[in-house]
């Protein structure tokens, strides 16, 4: 009875076989066994290198003891994990703000790299606030005192008239507003 059951499951085996689908799935299967294979190998050193790791016991708790070490150097407390969780409570907010910034350090990063736009910038800052002139000025200040090399003391005389100059009483008024301002707010 047993060998009548065997032979009819033989017989309906090979009726599925000779379907031209089962066929070219059976053939596909085939070509590729070395490869089944070589990925089972290595699946399978995989899985018992895993293993061996876990049952080793000594290496899990050297690895154990070590991040235990990490942390305690840390020496977090509820207050950092409760700070760590507002921060994630925040990343919705915060996420909108990081791409915005994150695409104004690309607009800055391209704007300097291009010498043109850079240009460009400079003169008109220039039409507004004259910078080239103020440059000069300095520079120009700065040759004269060096190639002076006065060393004497300046006189109450001399402080005087730089009192009563024109340019030192504008920016002596300029700081006296600034200080108004200041109190004010």
């Amino acid at each position: 009875m047993e060998t009548t059951e065997t032979d009819s499951q033989l017989e309906d085996i090979l009726r599925e076989l000779k379907e031209r689908e089962q066929l070219d799935s059976l053939h596909y299967l085939v070509q590729k066994l070395p490869e089944f294979t070589h990925t089972i190998r290595s699946i399978d050193d995989k899985l018992s290198f895993v293993n061996d790791v876990i049952n080793d016991q000594q290496s899990m708790n050297t690895v154990g003891r070590e991040v235990d070490e990490k942390i305690d150097k840390l020496h977090l407390n509820q207050e950092h994990f409760d700070a760590l969780l507002e921060m994630v409570q925040l990343m919705p907010s915060l996420v909108p703000m990081m791409k915005k910034l994150d695409d104004v350090t690309l607009f800055v990063n391209e704007f300097l790299s291009d010498t043109t736009s850079v240009e460009y910038a400079l003169k008109g800052l220039n039409d507004i606030v004259p910078i080239e002139k103020g440059l000069e000025v300095i520079h120009e200040t700065n040759n004269r005192f060096n190639r002076d090399g006065d060393t004497t003391n300046v006189s109450i005389l001399s402080m005087y008239r730089l009192l009563k100059d024109p340019v030192m009483q504008k920016g002596f008024k300029y700081m006296e507003t600034l200080l108004d301002v200041v109190k004010e707010k």
